[in-house]
């Protein structure tokens, strides 16, 4: 089994933390210090208890708790080689290991398989993490779904999927059209259509649980996303469980597998 539990996740702080067999995993440290910590401990664990922690991309809301929480703790780290000088330099002490996407890499009782997503950023990473047979999928910060996701996560048992935007919210939002063409375009973020698009082409009758991530508070609301995203389910005759990820605040276990 795995369990997931989001700390934060929206356009202003990202943390997720993935426990399955004996290893504890997170993906991204965007909020503070403090706040990962007690999001921890709300799960019942503590820094030291982390096997490793996996960056999807250097922006400011997947990264910033990073300096503060490795001064204390020689952090292991899981990167793309080119992010690598940048959490370097946020973390010195840190162990450093650098992934190469498509390559699956063995933390704990992990398999972990990084993979490219289309963000403007360097070397942009999404995850596939499998344990015990069971498979979990996070994709999140990506203006559009690349063949690999497709082929990668077909069969997975969950998925963190990232449902940022409501196009209209978007268009209405009274942002300069530059920053809207960058949301919407390839290297921004998913729409809640694109979200369900995607299930759509990866559904099957596996596929237990369902986690909407990086809502942007702006541009969209959890009801409108889950909404969309429940009628999606229903129209497939899937019996998927649906969350939604609270903006700043913790998301209980979910239980997959």
């Amino acid at each position: 089994m795995i369990r997931v539990s989001t700390l934060a996740s929206s356009s202003k702080g990202n943390a997720t933390v993935i426990h399955g067999g004996g290893t504890v995993l997170m993906v991204d440290t965007g909020i503070s210090a403090t706040r990962i910590r007690k999001g921890l401990s709300e799960c019942e664990l503590s820094l030291p208890q982390i096997d490793g922690i996996l960056y999807t991309h250097e922006h400011t809301d997947h990264l910033c708790g990073l300096g503060v929480l490795s001064k204390r703790t020689p952090l292991p780290i899981y990167c793309s080689r080119y992010l690598l000088p940048d959490l370097r330099d946020s973390a010195p002490n840190a162990r450093f290991t650098c992934l190469e996407p498509g390559a699956p890499i063995q933390i704990g009782d992990f398999s972990v398989t990084a993979f490219c997503t289309s963000h403007d950023a360097v070397d942009p990473l999404g995850y596939l993490f499998e344990c015990d047979g069971t498979r979990l999928g996070y994709i999140t910060d990506t203006g559009r779904i690349m063949r690999g996701m497709r082929e990668l996560l077909s069969d997975v048992d969950g998925l963190l999927l990232e449902s940022n935007y409501d196009p209209d919210m978007l268009q209405n939002s009274g942002r300069p059209y530059p920053l809207i063409d960058r949301i919407s375009g390839q290297w921004g973020h998913l729409s809640n259509e694109q979200a369900c698009d995607f299930i759509r082409e990866i559904a099957h009758p596996g596929l237990q649980a369902l986690v909407l991530v990086h809502l942007s508070q702006d541009c969209n609301t959890p009801a409108i996303a889950t909404r969309q995203m429940q009628h999606t389910l229903d129209e497939l005759g899937l019996a998927t469980r649906l969350h939604c990820a609270p903006a700043t605040d913790r998301l209980p276990w979910v239980c997959i597998g």
